[in-house]
């Protein structure tokens, strides 16, 4: 009698990508990504803001509750993916494990420098995610639902390539316009980002999810969307704060 049981990752575990193949396709995931960068700068309203001298003060503490809030939400989809990931892939599921372990509580450190600039926690709390943030939570369910959790692992690599690349440049000019004293969580959660190699974590759960050509056309796929959900959350950032107070000035 055949055993019923499946789901459970004991299939076939050799990866489909070899240790030269995944090399040769993350240069490429990251080729796409930084010609996303590109387009990103060139077309999101106020890409670059928080790396200018002259920081809108409501526009960076609510990009600290929104960043909190998304860090809330998406924690609990990104558990989730854990069982689904753990049905393919054992070996993905203990590298997820280990990255979500490191990942999990980093909402505090925004909360810790909200606090710095006047925001207190219950003032957070108070404040309802934007609806951005919801339909990004709500894409991964979907994804969880309908296309397994390589899209949300995807959202994650997406993430941690643009922060270790980017956040430094970020963090020295909000030195200036903060101040260094008042940014302590932002700049601990960027040194594990990058102390701990997190876009080589998360790739090494997405070379075990891969299991054939079209994922990896899935996973392209991904980062365009992740970009295009991202880009929703701030051109509605820009528009409730910057926007905002020129109307008010006028």
């Amino acid at each position: 009698m055949k055993n019923r049981v499946s789901n459970v990752g004991y299939g076939d575990r050799k990866p489909f990508l070899s240790a030269a193949a995944a090399v040769e396709l993350r240069a490429e995931m990251d080729r796409q990504i930084d010609a996303q960068v590109v387009e990103w700068y060139a077309n999101v309203p106020a890409a670059a803001h928080l790396e200018s001298k002259d920081v809108d003060s409501e526009y960076y503490k609510r990009n600290l509750i929104e960043t909190a809030w998304r860090i809330r939400l998406l924690r609990v989809a990104e558990a989730k993916a854990l069982v689904e990931i753990a049905k393919q892939s054992p070996e993905a599921a203990q590298v997820w494990a280990n990255y979500e372990m490191e990942e999990m509580l980093h909402d505090e450190l925004f909360i810790q420098d909200l606090a710095k600039v006047g925001v207190s926690r219950e003032e957070f709390l108070a404040t309802e995610p934007y609806l951005s943030t919801k339909l990004l939570a709500g894409y991964f369910s979907y994804l969880l639902d309908h296309e397994g959790p390589l899209g949300v692992v995807a959202y994650s690599y997406l993430v941690e390539y643009v922060n270790v690349k980017l956040e430094p440049r970020k963090l020295v000019a909000l030195k200036e316009s903060i101040g260094e004293k008042n940014i302590g969580g932002q700049i601990s959660h960027s040194h594990t980002d990058i102390n701990d190699d997190h876009p080589g974590e998360v790739w090494a759960a997405v070379r075990h999810l891969i299991r054939g050509e079209q994922d990896v056309e899935a996973f392209k796929k991904y980062l365009a969307e992740h970009q295009t959900v991202l880009a929703l959350y701030f051109k509605e950032l820009a528009d409730d704060t910057i926007a905002a107070d020129e109307k008010t000035a006028v």
